[in-house]
C-alpha cells in the first residue's frame, strides 16, 4: 500500500506539468518538519532563489519554521547556512528534569533570537505562516499576533522529547502532528503555485528504534506517513530532498542536507520555471 502511495506523488507533479500551464501569479513555499534534516530545506530555496524565482509566502512546520522563519524576515541564505552548519545538539536539546519533555525548547527560541529578536510574525516583510498542534482544543492552530521565536518554539515542541509550549493559556507541541507540511494554508491564504518540501525517511520506518529519539522520532514519522497523501494534495509540486541515510539528530551531516535540497529541486526544476510568473 505504501509502496503504491509512493508512485503516487511523481505521477502528481507529472499530470500537473500538462494540466497547469498558465503562470502563477504568486508563488509560496510550505517546509515539513525533521529536526536536523530541517536544514535541507536551506539547499531548497537557494536552489530556488539560484533559479531567479521570488516566493511570495512561506509556511514551515516544526523544524522547517525555523528555516521559513528566517527566511521570512529577509535573513541572507548565507548567513543561516553559515550558522546551521555550526550547530550541534547542544545548541537545542537544553536538557531538564523529565516532566513533560527531556528538553525545553530555549535553545530554538534562542537561536531564533539570535536573529530576530523580538520580532513578530506580523513583522515579515513576507508573509509567514507557522502552525503548530494545540493540545487544549486537540486542534492545529496558526500563529498570529506572537513573537516570532514563541510560535517556532511552539512548533518544534516534539512531544516526549521537548517541554509543550503554554501560551495564552493553551499548549502547543509540534505543528508536524497535524500539519507537517503546510501547503493548505498557503492556498487558503490565496497562494496561486504552492511547492511543498516534505522530510519523510521510508528506510528509517522499517527499522527497529535503537534509543528514546528513535521511538519518538519514529513514532511521529508513522503519524505523517498515514496522512501525507491529503496534506500534499494541496501542493502543485512536491519536492522530497533524500535523507534516507541520515538520522534526525545527524548535526554532522548538515552541509550533505543542503546539499540534498538543492539535488531534490533540479527533479522538478521544469514545471517550477513553467509556472514561475516573469519578473
Amino acid at each position: 500500500m505504501e509502496e503504491r502511495k509512493s508512485r503516487r506523488i511523481p505521477i502528481l507533479n507529472r499530470l500537473r506539468s500538462f494540466i497547469k500551464k498558465e503562470r502563477a501569479k504568486t508563488i509560496g513555499i510550505a517546509l515539513g518538519g525533521g529536526v536536523v534534516w530541517g536544514t535541507a530545506h536551506i539547499g531548497v530555496l537557494e536552489a530556488i532563489a539560484q533559479e531567479g524565482i521570488t516566493i511570495d509566502a512561506v509556511a514551515g512546520s516544526s523544524a522547517g519554521s525555523i528555516v521559513a522563519a528566517l527566511f521570512a524576515f529577509g535573513i541572507s541564505l548565507e548567513r543561516i547556512k553559515a550558522r546551521a552548519e555550526k550547530l550541534r545538539m547542544s545548541d537545542i536539546l537544553k536538557l531538564r528534569v523529565p516532566r513533560m519533555g527531556l528538553a525545553s525548547t530555549e535553545g530554538i527560541g534562542a537561536l531564533v533570537r539570535e536573529f530576530l529578536g523580538d520580532a513578530k510574525i506580523e513583522d515579515a516583510p513576507i508573509p509567514l505562516y507557522i502552525p503548530a498542534t494545540d493540545l487544549t482544543t486537540a486542534a492545529p492552530h496558526l500563529f498570529e499576533h506572537v513573537s516570532v521565536a514563541d510560535a517556532v518554539m511552539a512548533s518544534s515542541a516534539i512531544p516526549g522529547i521537548f517541554v509543550p509550549m503554554k501560551i495564552d493559556g493553551h499548549t502547543y507541541v509540534d505543528g508536524s502532528l497535524l500539519t507537517d507540511v503546510p501547503c493548505q494554508i498557503l492556498k487558503i491564504r490565496g497562494i496561486d503555485f504552492v511547492i511543498g518540501v516534505e522530510l519523510v525517511n521510508k528506510e528509517q520506518l522499517k527499522k527497529e528504534p535503537t534509543n528514546i529519539f528513535d521511538v519518538i522520532t519514529k513514532s511521529i514519522q508513522v503519524i505523517v506517513n498515514e496522512t501525507r497523501m491529503e496534506r500534499l494534495r494541496f501542493a502543485d509540486v512536491i519536492i522530497a530532498p533524500d535523507v534516507h541515510d541520515i538520522g534526525p539528530f545527524d548535526f554532522e551531516r548538515v552541509p550533505l542536507l543542503i546539499h540534498r535540497g538543492k539535488e531534490a529541486v533540479s527533479k522538478h526544476i521544469e514545471l517550477i520555471r513553467s509556472r514561475t510568473p516573469a519578473r
